[in-house]
């Protein structure tokens, strides 16, 4: 059952329904799996999965990380605490933090609560959250078609809600010769603008840099004047150069005391020295308690914050002294491009505090990007002290740019762990560094818990490999344990061996660049994301390798089990394509063995949707069939990539799902129903005892096996394992060779196959 609140195609004043816990908790859809199969399934964020980074807790680990973020303060769930909301450029993507009580940064906890709520995923490239009608609750102020629409806050006991005011603000735009017209109130996508009550008069006002050129304008609210209440919106430009200052075309230079090229600007007027304003960001603030306005402005193009004092009045603002190194009597601020300051109090002191995050959407700080200056004043003359860079993001899951987790039980100890891809982390050279990590499961088989040993696996970074590497795990020379491929941003895959003389293990470079039989080497074309998977059934590994265009490429094993050979087979395996009309496909392939024995396919993309396809079974040249682009609801955000493994050991199949702002997400999985239907399919079932086992297992199956039968042992990648010939409708199974976690075990013959049975493999 997919949940739609309050979604809607065109903009009206409608109210909607707030999502409760439960509901949103528990996605639950009905899923048309291979065959004859519906399964009806649970999806359950699980954020409580224990994580700790070289021993330290990471309570925030499954948040999902944070890139290019944009911060305001709401109560979530009516209790009267201010919850924080993150805005991530990356995707458009929105973070909860519910505050449970006290004070300091630490008093805040995930909540995946509020993620359906109305509007949050209609959002898109800033918001702002201010209470514009004086009732003590966040209004919604978010970028529409070259302005913004404002969201009211509607929320009661019941819960969170808002309804949409106004798709695009209007205002009274007054031209140079006094005439006026109704327009909409123009911001820049790129920029963020002021909205504050600049004149002190209890209402909203905006400050927003001139569509044209590098003068502030200052969008007055009349609606106190006019209506005694602030439960309205009523702008007209009352000055086309507030502040009197003119931030340089070129750089981020301020000049202070203008001459204003246009007292009433016109829109079609530009100066002499007008260009077009590349993106700005502006949060006024009052820095000395004067009750006046000052400025802290960041440049698209700059690592630094400007903040210009304010030395005029609350009805004539003058820009009298600038520092180009705020705070100077402090830590400045030096982010590499594109700062923005945000002035809430984040740490339950009663006084406002000073957070500054990067405004870009790439080439920016992408793992200490959350800047945190306590304020150690007072709320009314603010003194900002530097205490971190990262604020939250050290205590989540934090891979920089791009997070894409790979199984692999490095230690062989029976748990499987993760190995965690990203695009790069930030570098002030400009060269994000590629890196692998390495996530240790230490829990139980029951109970998955995370240690992160290293960020570098294998000290990968210096290997000249570059950015976007992407493992791929398999016993590619026969010698009973996993090698690695990885594939890189280029296109092109690497082989690693494993020289371990143990279990834990041990990497050493072989080939760079892996060629097909031809002596051609293999490039799919740019993010090369290879899976390995007996893909034809023949008992050597083959690779399905997404790419950034969408599509996969399937890469035949025409060699031995000790000695790979490549032959590519096709560019376009089943079909496949998650490239829409807005997007690149970035396809990240998972193929895995479902409810009914049978293979499909999980695809992460661009759009952060999770494709699912069926059909892959005796179907390996012709087109997949297409069960969902939008599987279980599920979108983490941009450049999706996930793990599918029974992590949880009950038998079902859980996620981890990553995304581009480099963090992750836990999603536990349990089947609650199937009905089978008995039109071509069979019903011949098979039973396994004991179930869980550490080894031996005892098959029965209901009906007179065909000739030729054999009990198909496969992992959760769809690899057979084992296949082993069938002497009767009993028989006892050796599964010690088989990694600890789930199996789906089937009879199969030609033209027949039992139903799948799923048997754990438990760890000694």
């Amino acid at each position: 059952m997919r949940i739609f609140i309050g979604e809607q195609d065109t903009p009206d004043i409608t109210t909607f329904v707030p999502l409760t816990m439960k509901h949103l908790y528990i996605f639950t859809l009905a899923v048309l799996l291979a065959g004859s199969l519906h399964a009806q399934t649970d999806l359950e964020f699980d954020g409580t999965v224990p994580v700790t980074r070289m021993g330290s807790p990471l309570p925030l680990a499954w948040a999902g990380g944070i890139n290019y973020t944009q911060v305001g303060q709401l109560d979530l769930d009516q209790d009267g605490l201010k919850d924080l909301f993150f805005f991530d450029r990356t995707g458009n993507k929105i973070t909860t933090l519910r505050h449970t009580g006290g004070s300091g940064t630490n008093a805040y906890e995930l909540t995946r609560a509020y993620d359906a709520v109305y509007p949050f995923a209609q959002l898109h490239d800033w918001v702002l959250l201010r209470d514009y009608d004086c009732d003590g609750r966040e209004d919604i102020f978010s970028y529409s078609q070259a302005g913004f629409s404002v969201y009211r806050n509607t929320s009661t006991s019941a819960g969170l809600a808002f309804e949409l005011i106004t798709f695009r603000m209007l205002c009274d735009y007054v031209f140079s010769d006094g005439s006026s017209q109704i327009t909409n109130l123009y911001v820049n996508a790129d920029d963020i603008p002021g909205i504050v009550d600049v004149d002190g008069d209890g209402d909203l006002d905006v400050l927003t840099f001139h569509q044209l050129g590098s003068y502030v304008q200052y969008y007055k609210n009349l609606t106190l004047e006019e209506y005694g209440t602030c439960d309205s919106l009523d702008f007209v430009l009352r000055s086309g150069c507030w502040g009197r200052f003119a931030e340089n075309s070129s750089t981020n230079a301020v000049s202070l005391n203008v001459e204003c090229p246009y007292p009433v600007p016109n829109p079609e007027l530009t100066g002499p020295d007008e260009r077009a304003h590349a993106g700005s960001t502006v949060t006024p603030l009052d820095l000395n308690g004067d009750g006046v306005m000052d400025l802290l402005l960041g440049d698209i193009a700059f690592p630094n914050m400007v903040s210009l004092t304010n030395g005029g009045s609350v009805d004539d603002s003058f820009m009298t002294s600038e520092d180009q190194t705020f705070p100077s009597s402090d830590q400045p601020v030096e982010l590499p491009i594109f700062p923005a300051a945000f002035h809430l109090d984040v740490d339950g002191d009663g006084k406002r505090d000073l957070l500054v995050c990067p405004s870009a959407r790439s080439l920016a700080q992408n793992y200490q990007g959350v800047w945190f200056y306590h304020n150690a004043g007072t709320d009314a003359a603010p003194v900002f002290e530097f205490q971190q860079p990262d604020l939250f993001q050290n205590r989540m899951l934090e891979f920089g740019e791009g997070a894409y987790p790979v199984p692999f039980d490095h230690n062989g100890d029976g748990l499987m762990d993760l190995i965690v891809a990203n695009n790069g982390y930030f570098h002030p050279s400009g060269d994000h560094v590629g890196k692998l990590a390495l996530l240790e499961n230490v829990g139980t088989p029951t109970a998955p818990a995370f240690n992160m040993v290293t960020d570098d696996y294998m000290g990968l970074s210096t290997s000249g490999i570059g950015n976007g590497m992407y493992p791929a795990f398999a016993d590619v020379d026969d010698d009973g344990d996993l090698d690695m491929y990885i594939g890189d941003e280029g296109g092109k895959l690497h082989f690693y061996r494993n020289t371990a003389t143990g279990a834990v293990a041990q990497f050493a470079f072989a080939q760079a660049n892996v060629a097909y039989t031809s002596g051609e080497g293999i490039d799919v074309g740019r993010f090369a994301t290879p899976q390995f998977v007996d893909l034809d059934q023949d008992g050597l590994s083959d690779l399905v390798i997404g790419e950034q265009n969408g599509n996969l490429n399937y890469i035949r094993n025409t060699g031995t089990a000790a000695q790979a050979a490549w032959t590519l087979v096709t560019d376009s395996l089943g079909r496949v394509r998650t490239n829409t009309v807005y997007t690149l496909g970035h396809s990240v392939p998972v193929i895995f063995t479902g409810e009914s024995g049978d293979r499909e396919l999980l695809v992460g993309s661009e759009s952060g949707w999770l494709w699912h396809y069926t059909g892959i079974e005796g179907n390996l040249e012709g087109t997949w069939t297409l069960q969902d682009t939008s599987f279980q609801d599920l979108n983490e955000g941009f450049r999706a990539g996930l793990c599918v493994h029974d992590l949880t050991g009950d038998g079902e199949l859980d996620l981890v799902i990553g995304n581009f702002r480099g963090g992750m997400s836990f999603w536990r999985s349990d089947a609650i129903s199937s009905i089978r239907s008995a039109t071509g399919s069979t019903t011949a079932q098979v039973l396994a005892k004991p179930n869980p086992t550490q080894g031996l297992v005892d098959l029965e199956i209901s009906t007179a096996l065909p000739i030729g039968t054999a009990w198909v042992v496969r992992n959760t990648l769809g690899q057979v394992v084992q296949r082993i010939m069938a002497t009767g409708p009993r028989t006892t199974l050796q599964l010690e060779g088989c990694q600890p976690g789930l199996h789906v075990i089937t009879a199969e013959a030609a033209g027949f196959r039992s139903e799948p049975v799923r048997v754990i493999v438990q760890g000694h």
